[in-house]
């Protein structure tokens, strides 16, 4: 009889054991995310009374107006990664019953001394409610996911060229070329032209703006297209060289598209700002050289420095 029990109680254990060792349902749902639906995402129809702001509709539109290149995506709270765009995502640990919570968010390439990309920090967090089934790809553009500026988003610098230039030339002893506002393809733009008698050149300064030294994000957006590569430093306040001027980067030349280039600037205030105190004073300084026997353009659409407190 013991035997008989001992044999039942094994074959229970062996079954129990196959049971235990079954591998779990990995089939995945993807997730099809392509460019277009992260293309203008972004509502700015209440940003003036959010913002206590004043911006023109050329300017809201210019905030509304991005083209984002990578997605950071979440979902239930579990980071699946940053992903160029477009792209299909494989999420495995869900369940087809459930509503699952996801979460986009755009991201961008920082250009300058150091190549990183950024979850676009000044955004508030879009969550969405969707039923992601096993086996099958969720069009994320059925429901493209919207956004708005955080409240505590700052804009300390924007230039549209819609009337007026904010920049000069450093040049007073030569041609001293600057930005002209023109209506280029459609577009206010600012514009310099490079004549193709010498090797004319340009060495522009925007107007001073305060930026934040700290814990904050600090970003520099341009717009441009342009047939000769152009260079891009920061001259700032400081009480040790209040001449020096830090290079940034800049941006080649891109002469039949229209591109959109960004910036970290944080890292430059934070290790060459020598004053006191939690701000300190900028010009934004553009400067390029054009080709003998060459007609050279400088087109640049939009330019605004953004901001906003990490800590």
């Amino acid at each position: 009889m013991k035997r008989y029990i001992y044999l039942i109680i094994s074959a229970l254990l062996i079954s129990m054991s196959f049971h235990s060792c079954k591998e779990p349902d990995l089939t995945p749902v993807y997730l099809h995310i392509t460019l277009q639906d992260l293309e203008n995402c972004i509502d700015v129809s209440d940003f003036n009374a959010t913002h206590d702001q004043n911006f023109d509709q050329e300017q809201l539109e210019a905030l509304k107006r991005h083209r984002f290149t990578h997605v950071n995506v979440y979902v239930d709270n579990k980071n699946l990664g940053c992903w160029e765009l477009p792209c299909k995502v494989p999420v495995l640990d869900v369940n087809s019953n459930d509503t699952s919570t996801l979460i986009l968010i755009p991201a961008i390439p920082i250009s300058g001394m150091s190549n990183t990309i950024w979850g676009y920090p000044f955004l508030n967090i879009c969550r969405q409610k969707v039923i992601l089934q096993k086996g099958t790809t969720y069009e994320v553009g059925q429901t493209p996911p919207t956004y708005v500026y955080s409240e505590y988003a700052r804009f300390p610098f924007f230039e549209t060229f819609s009337n007026s230039s904010s920049f000069t030339s450093t040049d007073t002893a030569h041609d001293a070329l600057t930005f002209v506002p023109v209506s280029y393809e459609g577009r206010n733009v600012g514009e310099i032209v490079l004549s193709d008698s010498t090797y004319q050149s340009f060495d522009v300064s925007s107007s001073k703006f305060v930026a934040p030294v700290g814990s904050y994000r600090v970003m520099l957006e341009i717009t441009y297209k342009t047939d000769v590569n152009v260079d891009i430093s920061m001259k700032m306040s400081s009480a040790y060289n209040p001449h020096m001027a830090y290079s940034i980067g800049g941006f080649k030349a891109s002469p039949n598209v229209w591109k959109t280039i960004h910036f970290d600037l944080a890292n430059t205030i934070n290790t060459y700002h020598s004053g006191s105190g939690s701000a300190t004073e900028v010009n934004l300084i553009l400067s390029a050289a054009g080709e003998k026997g060459k007609v050279s353009r400088v087109e640049i659409d939009d330019i605004k420095v953004i901001y906003i407190r990490t800590a």
